[in-house]
């Protein structure tokens, strides 16, 4: 049973994020509101989990559809995002992971879809950024070697950043506003400082739509 609408009018947009953590769902957030700023953009309560989910998939893919219809009731579901925290994986797995989530994924939905599928750390996509960080903190400077390089071959990158001794250290809660500073005065994402292959894959996606 449809559920009502707004009577006699458009209904609004709605993008869900989904994912394990909050602190790298609102990192996604900030960058689906770059590209769709017309959308209303919900945050999912319950954790995703798609990593390693093997034969579980199919069934951990269901309940997502089922969250996704939950939050995107009474509104036109404009696209869903997801964001998947892997360990460090070589380029055949990587590739592997992505393209089977992605297969399951646009098999149980029709609208578009991006998928975040960090290899490491949501922190390495956020190192692409480094004005951001001082715009959140004077005193975070991110280190020369940092800046321009493949950040997806950076090991660890939270304990990186936790090893730049700044006062205050870095937390993962700070993620997001960093993220939010990578925002230009337009809205739109500055042009990042180095790469980060599934930061690209990502927002080539979001392009897309």
């Amino acid at each position: 049973m449809k559920g009502k609408g707004k009577t006699g009018g458009k209904k609004d947009s709605v993008i869900v994020v989904a994912g394990e953590g909050n602190f790298d769902r609102e990192v996604l957030r900030h960058l689906v509101r770059a590209f769709r700023p017309d959308a209303k953009i919900v945050n999912l309560r319950d954790k995703t989990y798609l990593r390693d989910a093997d034969k579980q998939l199919t069934p951990r893919i269901d309940r997502l559809r089922t969250l996704v219809q939950g939050a995107s009731a009474r509104a036109e579901l404009a696209g869903i995002v997801v964001h998947v925290d892997l360990d460090l994986v070589n380029e055949e797995k990587y590739r592997e992971i992505r393209r089977r989530i992605s297969a399951e994924l646009r098999n149980a939905f029709a609208c578009p879809l991006a998928i975040a599928l960090a290899a490491f750390e949501m922190e390495a996509w956020l190192m692409q950024f480094p004005s951001a960080f001082t715009k959140v903190n004077s005193s975070w400077a991110l280190k020369a070697r940092y800046k321009g390089c493949d950040l997806a071959k950076v090991h660890d990158p939270k304990k990186v950043l936790r090893e730049h001794s700044w006062r205050p250290p870095y937390q993962v809660s700070d993620a997001p506003r960093i993220m939010e500073k990578a925002l230009g005065a337009d809205g739109k994402v500055i042009r990042p400082e180095g790469k980060n292959r599934s930061y690209d894959e990502f927002v080539a996606e979001l392009a897309a739509w």
